[in-house]
């Protein structure tokens, strides 16, 4: 390996490093209910979201809707201490990222788990939802930054009850969405998320 190759192969490791980084303050901060802090981990030029049954945002004026106008959020912006209120977003297994060969954009896989409770009405109902990432990024600046968020959920259920009895609990369908979420397909159907990645070994 020259020194061309060295820096090359370091530059790689330090834009995975800074794009799993990005991911989990996402998670961090929507643990901690700052959502504004969430919109400003996208790009301007940023594609899309997509979030279980919610719908697809289109640009940054939709991911804005979603996350700072949702009339479905009780829980004002910021605002950490709601007894009873609890979301603990999980990334369970690895992340697969791939860096584009330009060094400016990249994908990322990940698997989530989370240990919920909402508010319904005065009193909380907890909840499992398990689901995958498949996410894009862009380098702006130095910066990496989210292009296009997507995450698919596989279930979404009450703690009592398990994915094999309710398999999902109260869709989140928003009627401010730009289109229907067109990848929701939960549990029990056969449905699986594309990966962005070929196999290593057989390049399909």
């Amino acid at each position: 390996m020259n020194l061309e190759e060295f820096e090359r192969t370091v530059a790689r490791l330090e834009d995975i490093q800074a794009i799993e980084d990005l991911q989990k303050m996402y998670g961090y901060y929507m643990h901690s209910n700052r959502r504004e802090e969430i919109v400003d981990l996208f790009s301007d030029d940023a594609e899309s979201l997509e979030v279980e049954s919610a719908g697809l945002f289109l640009g940054k004026e939709g991911i804005k809707k979603f996350f700072l106008t949702d009339p479905q959020t009780t829980i004002k912006q910021g605002k950490t201490d709601v007894p009873g209120w609890i979301n603990i977003l999980i990334l369970i297994a690895g992340g697969v990222v791939e860096i584009d060969p330009s060094g400016k954009t990249a994908k990322g896989r990940w698997t989530t788990w989370l240990p919920e409770s909402m508010l319904l009405g005065a009193l909380p109902r907890q909840q499992w939802v398990h689901g995958y990432y498949e996410n894009e990024y862009v380098k702006e600046d130095g910066k990496w930054l989210f292009k296009k968020l997507h995450w698919n959920v596989t279930f979404f259920t009450s703690f009592e009850a398990g994915w094999l009895r309710i398999p999902l609990l109260g869709l989140l369908t928003r009627k401010d969405a730009d289109a229907p979420a067109p990848n929701f397909h939960p549990y029990p159907c056969a449905f699986r998320l594309s990966y962005h990645f070929k196999h290593p070994v057989k390049g399909e």
